[in-house]
């Protein structure tokens, strides 16, 4: 099944979304330029933009929640940041859609070298599947943390402005996740490519012998040809069968697995060149998507460090706080998806260097110790690396990160609606 068959019904929701303005040609299975999706993503852009600013500008109670100034502050913070992140995505996706194309295009090549020069089948229908799968998965988590959030301020609050802000919020939500989404698939595909490598790679064996019977008969000759004389010219044979055996090496970048293992050095390349189109397709993107949905959890830990400040023990404050909590859900697992998605990516190319120093080499060949050491060069340069446009490294080491910044913030928060309260 071809890459983008695979992943046809995606496209339809990317499409929908305004996250690709291409269309799928469905007899070749390439991408073709659709100017009527290229006008709708525009349209998609200027509306949310128009929506960005009114609510920046104009004094609109419909989208205010909270009467105290530092609340009414953080819940536009955290409208604002998930409107501006909606908007530089879809934007994003139109301004690198050759960026999109030349992964998909190169993706296929790919999966031609596995296919016809290793004999490896990259099984994109299963890749299919679970890539289905986990979207539903995903848009569930989604849809019960939402109903979650509603049914709680349906029962907890009277206020109708919640309401309106709530699906201003909701929509500009919904694109960021499925950005996510496509950003988590782009990386899988990179990923299970890397461990096929990984499984050639570990079925490599440099020592075999050669010598094919002909040769063996030959020799066998040479012997006999040779006895007579060997006590008299024994030096010089010995030299001679040094010549041949150092000539045989040579010959040995014949040998298939010799010939695999340069393919290997081959895709890797051509695997490492995709995960900088993948950068620059997803950067400015998961740049700012990271950076709103650290927004997103530290306001609702100042809410919930709120609630609990006004905590009474009802049922109303109960729901307030798990409100609060689920609504950091979605967010919590974008970044802790992609963190780990990316660091098991980039931990794969640590375990092609340890597979490639496992292979049973002749020490003495050179052409083997050429080979090795050129591709041991090759990983030590060219090191994997999934970037927020080129701010931060996208690994578990993220998390840590975030949580750290939280805690700072949320400390300089409360510092202020101390302040407010005091005064």
């Amino acid at each position: 099944m071809d890459i983008l068959e695979s992943v046809s019904i995606l496209q339809i929701i990317y499409q929908i979304g305004s996250l690709s303005p291409w269309l799928v040609d469905r007899s070749t299975w390439s991408l073709k330029r659709c100017r009527l999706l290229e006008v709708y993503t525009c349209l998609v852009i200027l509306v949310s933009t128009a929506l960005l600013l009114y609510g920046l500008f104009a004094d609109d109670v419909l989208i205010k929640v909270n009467a105290h100034e530092i609340g009414e502050t953080v819940d536009l913070i955290q409208l604002v940041g998930i409107r501006v992140s909606h908007i530089v995505s879809i934007t994003e996706a139109l301004v690198r859609k050759q960026e999109q194309k030349r992964f998909y295009d190169q993706l296929k090549e790919i999966d031609g070298i596995f296919e016809k020069r290793l004999n490896v089948n990259v099984n994109n229908g299963k890749f299919r599947r679970l890539t289905i799968t986990r979207g539903v998965l995903m848009l569930c988590v989604y849809i019960v943390s939402e109903g979650f959030i509603l049914t709680t301020h349906m029962i907890s609050t009277e206020k109708e402005s919640f309401y309106t802000y709530w699906i201003f919020y909701m929509m500009p939500l919904l694109i960021c996740g499925l950005r996510y989404f496509q950003m988590f698939t782009a990386v899988q595909m990179i990923k299970r490519r890397f461990d096929k490598l990984i499984l050639v790679l570990n079925e490599i064996n440099l020592i075999k012998p050669d010598v094919t019977p002909v040769d063996t008969v030959k020799n066998d000759i040479f012997y006999k040809t040779m006895e007579p004389v060997k006590s008299v010219a024994h030096s010089t044979f010995t030299l001679l069968e040094l010549s041949l055996q150092k000539q045989n090496k040579r010959h040995n970048v014949e040998n298939p697995d010799m010939k695999r293992l340069l393919i290997i050095r081959d895709l890797y390349n051509r695997l490492y060149l995709m995960t900088g189109i993948l950068n620059r397709f997803f950067g400015i993107s998961m740049l700012v998507n990271l950076g709103n949905d650290f927004i997103s959890i530290t306001s609702n830990c100042y809410w919930i460090f709120i609630n609990f400040k006004n905590f009474a023990a009802t049922t109303q404050d109960f729901l307030q706080i798990a409100g609060s909590a689920v609504w950091s859900v979605p967010h919590l697992l974008n970044v802790l998806i992609l963190a780990i998605l990316c660091e098991r990516t980039v931990q794969s190319t640590t375990s092609i260097a340890l597979g490639l120093h496992r292979i049973n080499i002749d020490t003495m060949n050179d052409n083997h110790n050429s080979v090795i050491q050129q591709f041991s060069l090759q990983l030590l340069h060219q090191k994997m690396a999934i970037t927020a446009a080129g701010f931060f490294n996208i690994d578990c080491s993220l998390l840590y990160t975030i949580v750290g910044s939280t805690t700072t913030y949320l400390i300089i928060l409360i510092q202020f609606h101390l302040s407010e309260t005091e005064s």
